[in-house]
């Protein structure tokens, strides 16, 4: 019995679906009909005719209130069972609503073009336009009323929602609610063009339209809409003000002041941990007490953000979540900057330079100037700053040449082969032992290294104190050319003799 109940029921549909595109065939003709006599009578009058086709005409707009009538009455059934069918019914009864509920707003388009039609053939038609704008209008104050309906209804099931999050039913009365409000702003948008094909007013309906569909760019376009709305907006404004707006402006000064409480706090908190820092046993690299003390300052600054956000009623479990995915997204966005911060943690473990030390790293030699976990900061000895990444200087040799507190001085002198070897030797002692910046221990080292093409090389090397490697190298290379022509020993240049040999000459001769 069931199962003949639906096939009647999936039966009637069918036959309504072809009775309503007969109908349409049929106006159609009729419309065509009414096109053929408008260009017969540019030729001549056609009363008899013309008499005919406005009696068929005006037998039409009685029969399409009727259908409109029958498609309304559906509509609200249909809605009746979905109020009282369970939850996981709704998704399917909602989309045979939105189909009932297009139906019915064609039908409203074929009245407005019916009526169009006879005003095109000079027919009186006021009875009719006046009965279809009744029905219009109508048709448009069911939608407003449906549409602040639903706009309730989703406000209440959002909010519901989050105090019931295991019921289940919840999720899909939202769906179905939200459906509900598409399919009624839809149908609202065909009324209201409708009704402003005849000018009737729609302002009062533009705007409530653009208000559940947030469609602001539409409502622009009428500047009676774009007053309302305006309107509207300094009324909220205004009401929010005289209700709320005291006890927000006392929020927000509340959050400036322990904003400023926590900022002055942060500054006492960097200059304490500083001198604490300075003051302690730790032997820590200039970047790690400054990663150190920004850290914690930062830390106090973000919890007195916390604290003061708070204060305005911000939920800080989404906003941390959201920060947490924010984070996600820009650290996969940032991927070379983080592989510079890993490697500015490796460094500030390490620590194979500071701050003030002369490195050669990352084919860079200078002084290192300043430090971030991301970068080294790098001022050379002619006077060029370099920013050199970490990422770079730690997957390279890095060498710091200061540190230690003493450095060896390489110098190679060479003396002519006709030259005392002796004498040269004690020359070269002489002149590190007068200098009062190369330091007795370790012992400097003079030593016969090469006999080379030109030349008998010595190597030279004595310690210095690190600031004092360039003077000692330049004053010892200047005074060793003093010293060896004071005693008449000669630093030789590389010669070579060249022999040419005359072929032809030494063949006459032989």
């Amino acid at each position: 019995m069931d199962a003949m109940k639906e096939a009647s029921a999936e039966d009637r549909l069918v036959i309504q679906l072809q009775l309503f595109k007969f109908q349409q065939r049929i106006l159609d003709d009729m419309h065509r009909l009414a096109d053929a006599l408008l260009e017969l009578e540019k030729k001549g009058e056609q009363p008899e005719l013309r008499r005919q086709v406005e009696e068929v005409l005006f037998m039409v707009p009685p029969r399409l209130w009727v259908e409109i009538n029958r498609l309304s009455r559906e509509v609200d059934a249909a809605r009746a069972r979905r109020t009282k069918a369970p939850a996981e019914q709704w998704p399917a009864l909602e989309n045979q609503i939105t189909k009932l509920t297009a139906r019915l707003d064609r039908m409203y388009e074929i009245g407005a073009a019916h009526v169009a039609k006879m005003t095109q053939l000079g027919m009186d038609v006021k009875k009719e336009q006046a009965k279809l704008t009744d029905l219009l209008e109508d048709r448009a104050d069911e939608l407003s009323a449906r549409i602040a309906f639903a706009i309730e209804r989703i406000a209440d099931l959002e909010l519901l929602i989050k105090e019931v999050p295991d019921d289940t039913d919840i999720p899909k009365r939202l769906t179905a609610a939200k459906k509900s409000l598409d399919t009624n702003t839809a149908s609202m948008e065909v009324i209201l063009g409708l009704m402003e094909s005849f000018e009737l007013d729609t302002k009062a309906y533009r705007t409530q339209l653009v208000e559940a569909t947030r469609d602001i760019s539409a409502g622009l376009t009428d500047t009676g809409v774009a007053v309302k709305l305006a309107g509207r907006a300094t009324d909220k404004i205004t009401t929010w003000l005289v209700d709320s707006g005291p006890k927000f402006f006392v929020k927000m000064l509340l959050f400036i002041a322990i904003l400023y409480v926590f900022v002055f706090a942060k500054r006492l908190v960097k200059k304490a941990l500083e001198k604490a820092l300075e003051a302690s046993n730790f032997n820590l690299s200039q970047l790690a007490r400054r990663m150190i003390v920004q850290t914690v300052a930062n830390l106090v600054l973000i919890f007195g953000l916390m604290i003061a956000l708070s204060q305005l009623g911000i939920s800080l479990g989404p906003l941390l979540a959201g920060l947490g995915v924010a984070g996600f997204i820009i650290g996969f966005a940032l991927q070379d900057t983080l592989s510079n911060f890993a490697s500015g943690i490796m460094i500030l473990l390490y620590r194979p330079y500071d701050v003030g030390d002369l490195i050669d790293v990352g084919g860079v030699y200078g002084k290192v100037n300043k430090m971030s976990l991301v970068s080294t900061t790098i001022s050379t000895l002619d006077n060029q700053m370099i920013v050199v990444p970490n990422n770079k200087i730690w997957g390279d040799v890095i060498k710091n040449v200061t540190a230690q507190d003493k450095r060896r001085v390489d110098m190679v002198f060479g003396i002519g082969y006709g030259d005392d070897i002796t004498k040269a030797e004690a020359v070269l002692n002489d002149i590190l032992q007068s200098h009062d910046k190369v330091l007795d221990n370790p012992e400097p080292v003079v030593r016969l290294h090469t006999l080379n093409d030109s030349s008998v090389d010595f190597i030279v090397r004595p310690w210095v104190k690190i600031e004092d490697y360039w003077d000692v190298y330049w004053d010892v290379t200047k005074t060793v050319k003093l010293r060896f022509d004071e005693e008449g020993i000669s630093i030789p240049f590389p010669q070579r003799d060249v022999h040419v040999y005359n072929d032809a000459a030494a063949f006459e001769s032989g």
